[in-house]
């Protein structure tokens, strides 16, 4: 693993990219061939099975291998359970993540986190952006529901962990979503720029918990909300606040992972904000990765713009290395995909019966 020496490269590696197709192409090797992409996000378009999966997932990882800087890419997935679950089956179907809050078992979430974690791996996917910190207090809240663990922020915190540890034991790297927390908002970041208006001792006592707690034993990567928090930043949304990412996770929390936004192209960031100021105004407000989920051309877009702005001085090459020595530090923990097919048989037989454990704390 080579370190990069062109600015193409550095600024690569900051962008988590979603692309199309089943099968390795011409457009998804140029996202990692000309582009230096630090990561790719998986999605149902992906998807047609397990064995064509993990061949496609060697396939990516190979022609990484061959570039430049040999490189190996991040491999992400939204499966958190229950609605959110980009991959069907014979992956196992789990239910959401609040039957371990109703459960109150740290064993039980340490076996759904290992569990889901080793289905993931089997195929050579090495990163989820799960588990969900954000605690459901809003009645009203139509995003995260019983996506969160609990409306206690200590319980959310505590079976965190344990299903961080599962994920951990399987060499999955877990993303804690959405910082600094999307459970007291009653829009959706996907369709509009949500606000929280709670006071600050609130938000500290409620919101950071599960990120402060999780953070003190080791979380890798956190992922922004596009939320607007008015006690500490009245005009920007956590994605773009030097005040939220810096001050509080940074400095306050002691976080030294990888902060990731959120999909850019969600309508919180794209109906207020110019797609030519994103680079500046995240790498501004402390963003290492920047995620596009959908839209090749935007992700072309947005590295060529970092990069100009890298060349014109506009945007700190020290900043954009500081960002890619954490994307670099966690890659050197990863592995390669499996050699061996998967076997959804096994998972079957291993997997069925925490499902259904997990399915008699559904509520209601």
């Amino acid at each position: 693993m080579e370190t990069p020496t062109a600015i193409p490269e550095w600024t690569g590696q900051m962008l988590m990219v979603g692309f199309e197709g089943t099968t390795l192409n011409r457009e998804t090797e140029d996202l990692i061939c000309n582009h230096h992409v630090g990561g790719l996000i998986l999605f149902s378009r992906n998807y047609e099975n397990p064995v064509q999966l993990h061949t496609l997932i060697r396939n990516l990882q190979e022609v990484a291998a061959s570039t430049s800087t040999g490189l190996p890419l991040f491999i992400s997935v939204d499966q958190e359970g229950g609605r959110v679950a980009r991959l069907s089956e014979p992956f196992t179907k789990y239910p959401p993540l609040c039957c371990v809050g109703n459960a109150q078992s740290e064993d039980l979430a340490f076996r759904f986190g290992q569990a889901l974690a080793a289905e993931l791996a089997d195929v050579g996917i090495n990163m989820d952006y799960a588990p969900v910190l954000d605690v459901h207090t809003h009645p009203e809240n139509p995003i995260i529901g019983d996506r969160a663990i609990a409306s206690d922020p200590q319980t959310v915190a505590r079976l965190a962990n344990s299903f961080i540890r599962g994920f951990r034991d399987k060499g999955v790297i877990p993303v804690g979503k959405h910082f600094p927390g999307h459970g007291d908002t009653r829009l959706d970041s996907h369709l509009d720029l949500p606000t929280v208006q709670r006071d600050a001792a609130t938000l500290e006592a409620v919101e950071l918990l599960p990120f402060k707690e999780t953070i003190a034993r080791g979380l890798e990567v956190i992922m922004t909300a596009h939320v607007i928090y008015t006690a500490w930043d009245e005009k920007n949304p956590a994605t773009f606040s030097k005040t939220i990412l810096q001050n509080i996770l940074r400095q306050r929390l002691g976080f030294e992972g990888i902060i990731m936004s959120d999909d850019l192209e969600m309508k919180a960031v794209d109906d207020y904000y110019d797609s030519k100021a994103l680079p500046r105004k995240g790498i501004d407000a402390g963003l290492d990765m920047f995620l596009i989920c959908n839209n090749m051309e935007k992700a072309r877009a947005l590295h060529d713009r970092l990069t100009q702005e890298v060349d014109k001085g506009t945007i700190a090459l020290a900043r954009v290395q500081q960002s890619v020595e954490r994307i670099l530090r966690l890659k050197q923990n990863l592995t390669s995909p499996p050699s061996n097919p998967p076997d959804p048989d096994r998972w079957r037989a291993a997997h069925g019966p925490l499902a259904q454990e997990l399915q008699t704390y559904l509520p209601g």
